[in-house]
């Protein structure tokens, strides 16, 4: 079975990161987080 990848780039994106992550668990087997030098935590 084919294995399906998320990518997400980011920018200050603290507040909304969570939630983003949290609709992709039951749908990707893999979830790759890249950060654009983000000014916030």
């Amino acid at each position: 079975m084919s294995k399906i990848s998320a990518v997400i780039i980011t920018l200050n994106e603290e507040k909304n990161i969570a939630r983003c992550l949290q609709s992709l668990e039951e749908v990707v087997d893999e979830i790759v987080v890249v950060d654009e030098f983000s000014q916030d935590q």
